[in-house]
């Protein structure tokens, strides 16, 4: 096969694949040998959509995986279209909290989202999503590898990730930001229960 025909063929296993994919994976499945070509088959895809302004982008993430994905400028005005997650939207909070606050302990999610944050962890970390380690007598819980892969950063940086969540948390949450933050501590008020 010639350039072109490579190139579009990469374009097509990374619209399809619907996450990251690593060199080695592409390489196998597509049946190109080379490493170092197919990374630069990825860089034209990637700089063809940048020079077009486009709403797709084309990120390394994770070490050596590349996903094509939608910017995230335009993600929040088109996320309704989108597939429904395979999580319910009680679980979804409480990952949306602990990516958040994380390292957070499990004692303040389940102070915030109320009992039914236990059910949601257990299901989060059987997922791979978040992890949770012993913590003096409770947990420390946070954000994974392949929950970065999975919601397009180019790393499980907490930083990184906390600020990407901060408008979303503030917004879904602000009475619960105010708790945390001490404000609002004198009305005891019963946690959400969804």
């Amino acid at each position: 096969m010639g350039l072109l025909e490579d190139k579009a063929l990469v374009e097509a296993a990374l619209f399809v694949a619907g996450r990251p994919l690593s060199l080695k994976e592409l390489s196998k499945a597509l049946g190109i040998k080379s490493l170092e070509y197919l990374e630069k088959l990825i860089e034209l895809i990637a700089a063809e959509y940048a020079e077009r302004k486009s709403a797709i982008e084309v990120v390394r993430v994770l070490e050596d995986k590349y996903v094509m994905q939608v910017k995230q400028e335009y993600s929040q005005r088109v996320i309704h279209l989108m597939p429904k997650p395979d999580l319910r939207t009680g679980e979804l909070k409480t990952l949306a909290l602990i990516a958040y606050l994380q390292p957070v302990e499990q004692s303040k999610i389940i102070k915030l989202r109320g009992s039914q944050a236990y059910e949601h962890i257990k299901r989060l970390v059987e997922m791979g999503l978040i992890y949770a380690e012993p913590y003096e007598r409770t947990k420390l819980l946070g954000t994974t590898k392949k929950f970065a892969e999975l919601y397009g950063f180019p790393e499980n940086d907490p930083v990184l990730i906390k600020e990407a969540f901060k408008k979303v948390v503030n917004a879904e949450y602000s009475d619960l930001m105010a708790k945390l933050e001490g404000k609002g501590e004198e009305k005891e008020e019963e946690a959400p229960s969804d």
